[in-house]
């Protein structure tokens, strides 16, 4: 891969062909993820991209790929409700229905918009005249996300569900952006890379957790009901100290002794 434009590019192609090929689970995620790290790379590219194509072009990926995260969204309620064991038969039948009507419109007339919307911005995308500097803006990029996540990490020590959600986006920006350095660039931070991943992978599960207890809090009142709450506080309280514990060893630096690492990894490599 020879630069971040090209490694966004790929991604759309990346996207587009795996909801060309099918609408299945598998597709959707593939196509989801990929239209991730096209904005994880449009954050690298911010410096040189200027703020308003970012936001345009920014906001054409995001909008484009909803219908996916809605998807994506119904299917892990499912997922994540088969995990627990206190299970209320009423509730599992609620969020199967709303899996299925999820599934129906993408196949109906979803997966065709979202194409039609993802080939549109990467022809914004692909027309744009990027100046030189690209790994200048990359480390630009980099010590943004990283300062960000660092606030979200602040801010989400309360325990309240926006603020936590937030800090997974951030996050999952980072684990983005700094893979994106190793493929382009062939800088391995493997640590940040790994707690970034594992937190990732346990703020995933906490959300996943918390977008349940609100389906379930929809639901008539019962005693499974309430043991089902029960059950899902528990393993929030689990996930979320785990998370903090991750989250102090991730964020402990400061932004700009990543970046500056980082810039030393890439000139060695020059």
């Amino acid at each position: 891969m020879h630069s971040i434009n090209d490694a966004a590019i790929a991604e759309f192609d990346r996207a587009i062909g795996a909801l060309q090929r099918s609408g299945n689970d598998a597709a959707v995620h593939s196509a989801r993820q990929a239209a991730k790290r096209i904005r994880s790379a449009l954050r690298l590219l911010r410096h040189c991209l200027g703020p308003a194509e970012y936001r345009r072009i920014n906001g054409l990926v995001r909008d484009a790929a909803k219908p996916l995260t809605d998807m994506r969204d119904a299917f892990m309620l499912v997922r994540s409700f088969d995990a627990l064991t206190a299970s209320p038969a009423a509730l599992r039948r609620t969020l199967a229905a709303h899996y299925r009507q999820r599934r129906r419109s993408l196949e109906r007339a979803g997966r065709r918009s979202v194409l039609r919307a993802l080939r549109t911005a990467r022809g914004a995308f692909r027309s744009l005249r990027l100046p030189p500097g690209e790994a200048e803006s990359a480390l630009s990029g980099i010590r943004k996300v990283y300062k960000q996540g660092r606030a979200a990490f602040a801010r989400a020590r309360c325990g309240a569900d926006e603020p936590l959600h937030e800090w997974r986006k951030q996050t999952k920006y980072l684990l983005n952006g700094l893979e994106l350095l190793q493929t382009v660039f062939k800088v391995k931070c493997q640590t940040l890379r790994r707690q970034a991943d594992a937190l990732g992978v346990t703020l995933g599960d906490d959300h996943d957790l918390a977008v349940l207890a609100g389906a379930a809090r929809r639901q008539q009142a019962g005693k499974k009901l309430l043991e089902f709450e029960k059950e899902i506080g528990k393993r929030r309280r689990h996930y979320q100290r785990q998370a903090l514990r991750i989250g102090e060893r991730l964020y402990r630096h400061s932004p700009r002794d990543v970046a500056r690492k980082i810039e030393l990894k890439i000139a060695k490599r020059s």
